[in-house]
């Protein structure tokens, strides 16, 4: 009885999931929707292996081109969407999957890909497999920082491949995100990340962090001053590029140094 028990338990699939989207040029040209031009997914089973995977271009509906920026950081291109489904279609077969596989919980990093779907599905009338799969989308930080003690989360997908071991950059291609995250999730949950790596990389990404805050001085700020006085900046940046001065990190000291050289310049 305890065999048969064993035998009829059901295999639990997981789903990873990815889009990219319209997004704004530089101008800000808030007229064009930030519709959802792709969808990717992957499902595994519950020891990380992939079942099936699924991509799909979706045609535009309100906007008539796509943005310079997202082709930027996609490689999109409005042509490539030319005889692509349009989004009622290519939901409705991620609907399917889910249903198939009995997914309870469809994995994405972070929100943007939830607040993407939404406003995609409020150009449409009917919205019923877009409801469906927004409902059942879920930030896989929250179970990454669980898994954790709030160690890793909030870190982004690349430094999560990078402590992974993972080889190869963060594309924007909306399948091999979701293919990534799968591979990111079951080696963090498994303890199977580079200690040292997540070290080495917090350090640098704080340094990043403490240089943005500290930063103060812009182009417009510049000082055209006297060469004795260009000679004094010289040797106080001279002095903190060798010297450690106490409670000040090396973020905080870079951006002092470009703040000091930036502001004063030779008549």
């Amino acid at each position: 009885m305890i065999f048969d028990r064993f035998k009829k338990q059901k295999t639990i699939y997981n789903c990873f999931y990815d889009s990219e989207f319209n997004a704004y040029d530089d101008d800000k040209n808030f007229g064009v929707p930030q519709e959802v031009v792709s969808i990717g997914i992957c499902i595994t089973n519950d020891k990380g292996v992939i079942i099936e995977k699924f991509y799909s271009l979706i045609s535009l509906k309100a906007a008539k081109r796509i943005s310079r920026r997202c082709t930027d950081i996609t490689g999109i291109k409005t042509k490539d969407l030319k005889d692509a489904d349009d989004f009622e279609k290519v939901t409705s077969k991620v609907a399917k999957l889910l249903k198939k596989y009995g997914i309870a919980k469809v994995y994405c990093y972070g929100l943007e890909d939830k607040r993407a779907l939404e406003k995609t599905l409020e150009l449409y009338d009917r919205k019923r497999n877009a409801k469906y799969i927004s409902k059942l989308l879920y930030d896989v930080r929250i179970d990454l920082k669980k898994k954790t003690r709030d160690k890793i989360g909030d870190q982004g997908l690349q430094f999560l491949k990078k402590i992974c071991r993972l080889e190869g950059d963060v594309i924007h291609d909306a399948l091999q995100d979701a293919i990534d995250l799968a591979n990111v999730y079951y080696k963090i949950s498994a303890n199977d990340y580079d200690q040292k790596i997540y070290e080495k990389l917090s350090k640098e990404r704080e340094e990043v962090s403490s240089y943005k805050r500290t930063r103060r001085v812009k182009e417009e700020n510049a000082q055209v001053v006297s060469i004795e006085l260009v000679k004094s900046k010289n040797k106080l940046v001279e002095y903190l590029e060798k010297n450690d001065i106490p409670h000040m990190d090396i973020g905080a000291k870079k951006a002092i140094i470009d703040d000091l050289n930036l502001l004063f310049i030779c008549e």
